[in-house]
């Protein structure tokens, strides 16, 4: 059998406004997705083992990744759909191919364009337009008209932070390889759910989507179903079809499809009022000062903040201010502090680069900040030393650095990157368990920093990743739509 793989993930801020382009992708061609693009923190790599596994001969097109930011360049995306065409419009030339099992985010923005998974797999049936189509979805996804008429089969991740990318990029591949074995297709069935949750309430290790999850478990227990997935949407996307979503997946059973999938959408909205943040959370002021009293009273350490507002992993600029216009206000005590406040980090590629030319050890002054996001942010004119430069970091090649000004460190990267990665602070010659007070522009903490957290304290800071749904000015979202619309 012969399978058609590949990918394209991005999960796009349409409230953020720089244009992500070539240079913020990680884009693998061809064969380079069965060496280079595996990873368990793609779905991508589920995909491949399972198919791999049945004995299928794969047919690898693009795997296109990169961190939430703003809505992709048209250029970059009419790229990456070309080259998906023509090597399947290649393999089609020495061929039959009998199914086709993708790797996609479901929330991609085009700038112009739109939904872009949508775009991509009508263009898809246009040369295959009978044989078996299933996806693997991040639980992000948002579900659209397009995307429904061009795959057939749906699995989204049931964890967030996600953690299992792989396991369910290997249950889409088995839907489509019981389809092929059985002759059946796959078959969804689609329900809206009206209502938005920001990312920070919706933890899958917290009540109520601990126990809905597990309802999409249980039923992927009856015979005939073969996934149920609970799609969120993503909240910083002001888009026509931005929803809660719940798909069932069966093989040609349409009416069972539609009844579990109506059932649980049903039982997903009673509980609508229920999901809260799991940390405890007060706007950047507050936030601030309950940390100080943790650290200097309560011999807390260390006490991390998250600068969830403008949190990269979430689409957000990297460079709002607003948290740290709150510490630098606050400076006399921050000096207090038994250790410096460390602060992870700041998008700044001029700030970066200034001080990559000053040198480890050199003193000199910049401006952080403001450049993207100039709502919640300006240029914070600091006098800084340099204490540390890493270059050439991770996937994206970012190139790092650590300033110190007083008792305050601060990391500044020269590219678009998520300050969760566990590798991040040691490049940089730091841990994190090493200070009293740490604030990243994170959401809910990532793994490596929830397990040495002593206190995790959430501000619901100002920038492109808002937490407050309801003070976010979307235009284009189908009202009524909880929160925003508690009377519904």
């Amino acid at each position: 059998m012969r399978i058609i793989i590949g990918g394209m993930n991005h999960e796009s801020n349409t409230f953020n406004p720089i244009i992500t382009g070539e240079e913020d992708f990680i884009v693998f061609y061809g064969k380079e997705i069965l060496h280079e693009g595996l990873s368990p923190h793609y779905s991508s790599t589920g995909i491949i083992q399972a198919l791999t596994e049945a004995g299928c001969e794969l047919v690898p097109t693009v795997l296109a990744r990169a961190v939430p930011n703003g809505v992709v360049s048209a250029a970059l995306y009419q790229k990456i759909k070309n080259e998906f065409i023509s090597r399947i419009q290649k393999a089609l030339e020495t061929g039959p191919i009998d199914g086709i099992c993708l790797a996609l985010h479901g929330s991609m923005k085009v700038d112009g364009l739109g939904c872009a998974e949508g775009d991509l797999v009508q263009a898809i049936r246009n040369l295959l337009p009978d044989i078996p189509f299933t996806a693997a979805l991040d639980m992000h996804a948002t579900i659209t008209p397009q995307l429904m008429a061009g795959v057939d089969g749906f699995v989204g991740y049931k964890t967030a932070p996600h953690i299992d990318c792989a396991q369910t990029g290997f249950h889409a591949a088995h839907i489509l390889l019981t389809s092929l074995k059985t002759g059946k297709k796959p078959l969804s069935a689609y329900r809206r759910i009206p209502m938005l949750i920001a990312g920070e309430k919706s933890e899958s290790e917290a009540e109520p989507m601990r126990s809905l999850i597990e309802q999409c478990r249980i039923a992927e227990q009856i015979p005939g179903i073969e996934a149920a997935s609970f799609l969120l949407g993503f909240p910083w996307a002001d888009d026509e079809y931005n929803a809660v979503s719940c798909l069932v997946t069966t093989l040609e059973d349409e009416q069972l499809a539609s009844a579990k999938a109506a059932e649980l959408a049903a039982e997903f909205w009673n509980h609508r009022e229920e999901f809260a943040f799991r940390s405890e959370y007060y706007d950047s002021q507050l936030a601030i000062a309950t940390a100080y009293r943790a650290v200097l009273e309560q011999k807390e350490s260390p006490v991390f903040v998250s600068d969830s507002g403008d949190n990269p992993t979430a689409g957000a600029t990297g460079d709002a201010t607003e948290l740290l216009e709150q510490i630098l206000g606050t400076i006399a005590t921050v000096d207090k502090l038994p250790t410096p406040l460390l602060y992870t980090g700041f998008f700044d590629a001029p700030a970066a680069a200034a001080c990559i030319d000053a040198g480890v050890g050199n003193e000199l002054d910049i401006h952080l900040g403001g450049n993207w996001d100039t709502v919640n942010g300006r240029p914070i004119p600091l006098h800084v030393t340099v204490k540390s430069i890493a270059p050439n970091f991770g996937p994206y090649h970012a190139d790092l650095v650590l300033v110190q000004y007083r008792n305050l460190l601060i990391s500044i990267t020269s590219k678009h990157i998520g300050f969760g990665d566990e590798e991040l602070l040691p490049r940089l010659g730091i841990n994190a368990a090493d200070f009293c007070m740490v604030v990243v522009k994170l959401g809910y903490l990532e793994p490596c920093f929830r397990t040495i957290a002593k206190r995790a304290i959430m501000a619901t800071s100002k920038g492109c990743s808002n937490e407050v749904l309801e003070s976010i000015a979307y235009k284009k979202v189908k009202r009524p739509l909880y929160p925003l619309d508690r009377n519904i």
